[in-house]
């Protein structure tokens, strides 16, 4: 399922991972990351101020799905069916979830959104195979084996794919990129918070264009 989609992600195989709630810092943030050579973004759903904080991140996903239309524009840390709803309303063209929420992917698959939710063990795996995805997050990827555990779940499910995130840096995205297993990778080196807080737009371009270098050297 979302056969397309999945090839779109493939091809942008790196997802920066943002942490953002201010519409002028996330399309600042957008500029960036576009400028140094990457597609695709992950607007996450991590705030402590309630349907507020909600309603900002919703409004930054639409800022940048309105101005950045050849970007590949997700929402991430959705935990709920009520937050992917917000994230469809808001113009999200992917869902990302840190685990495996039934009702969530469901949602999802009645929208017909695409759909990746954060999976860790053979069972979870064996969930998500049930709704028709094959396309899924490992989460937290080096906490949780990293490339040998990834190996090791490629033997009885080699038609899965994976996005790996959590502990993915610039050390080691070219060796899970390498791997035939993983379709991309999700990581916020080059969108830490500390760069957005002082909006040090240019090391978040910079550090986007070393990612994409390691694109092309897949």
């Amino acid at each position: 399922m979302f056969e397309d989609f999945n090839a779109k992600i493939e091809q942008a195989a790196i997802v920066p991972v943002v942490k953002v709630s201010v519409i002028e810092d996330a399309l600042s943030v957008a500029k960036a990351l576009c400028s140094g050579g990457l597609g695709a973004i992950e607007i996450t759903f991590r705030t402590t101020e309630g349907e507020e904080g909600y309603s900002k991140i919703s409004e930054c996903i639409k800022a940048v799905r309105d101005s950045f239309p050849d970007m590949l524009v997700g929402a991430g840390t959705v935990i709920n069916a009520s937050l992917a709803a917000k994230a469809v309303a808001a113009g999200a063209q992917f869902i990302v979830s840190p685990g495996f929420n039934p009702n969530t992917v469901d949602f999802c698959l009645e929208k017909s959104v695409p759909m990746y939710p954060g999976v860790c063990n053979p069972s979870q795996i064996e969930a998500a195979l049930e709704k028709n995805l094959s396309l899924l997050k490992f989460f937290p990827a080096e906490e949780c084996g990293g490339l040998k555990m990834i190996k090791t779940l490629s033997g009885p499910f080699p038609t899965v794919k994976f996005m790996a995130t959590g502990g993915i840096n610039e050390q080691n995205a070219a060796s899970y990129l390498a791997c035939p297993s993983i379709a991309a990778v999700g990581g916020s080196w080059m969108v830490k918070e500390s760069f957005i807080k002082s909006k040090d737009w240019q090391a978040i371009a910079s550090l986007s264009e070393s990612a994409a270098k390691i694109i092309k050297l897949m």
